[in-house]
């Protein structure tokens, strides 16, 4: 059994010990990615006053849209079903709208990107804006773990979306 497995079946079974636990899983999985757009607009709103649109449509929004286009054939070049398909007896304590994709993790490649865009696209930023960045990157790792926390992805796919959301900023800082 490799490690993803192993650590995921280790982490899952932790699942409907701590119901109050059990429900804050659920509440930042599928509430925290919301959080993150609204915070990673405005610290960028307030840091990029006069060019915020522009970031916005010419950086932030393709960067995404590439990042989606780039999630989906790395999916469709290595498929990698969610657990609930893999395996019996684990607990999945949310329904997904498919599962056949399991790797890379979308909600993990989409927070990174929202939590590491201000740090990696804008220099001389305050102290203020690093510090709300470094939150907002815990917050994408507190959203990662979630995921698999309720029983939808591998610890691999979340490695693989953390991967990918660096890779596409690479990309764009070198274009």
């Amino acid at each position: 059994m490799s490690w993803s497995k192993k650590l995921f079946l280790k982490v899952n079974s932790k699942v409907g010990i701590h119901k109050n636990l059990d429900r804050f899983m659920i509440f930042t999985t599928h509430f925290g990615i919301l959080f993150l757009v609204i915070l990673s607009l405005a610290t960028s709103w307030f840091v990029l006053r006069d060019m915020f649109w522009s970031y916005l449509l010419f950086l932030l929004l393709p960067l995404s849209i590439l990042a989606f286009i780039l999630s989906y054939s790395v999916a469709f070049i290595f498929r990698h079903p969610r657990p609930q398909k893999e395996m019996q007896n684990i607990r999945v304590l949310i329904s997904t709208l498919g599962t056949w994709k399991s790797f890379p993790s979308d909600h993990t490649l989409f927070s990174f990107i929202l939590a590491s865009h201000l740090l990696l696209f804008v220099q001389g930023l305050s102290l203020v804006v690093v510090l709300i960045s470094f939150l907002m990157l815990c917050f994408a790792a507190l959203i990662s773990i979630s995921r698999v926390y309720v029983g939808v992805h591998y610890p691999r796919d979340i490695l693989g979306g953390i991967i990918l959301a660096y890779f596409c900023c690479s990309l764009f800082l070198f274009l």
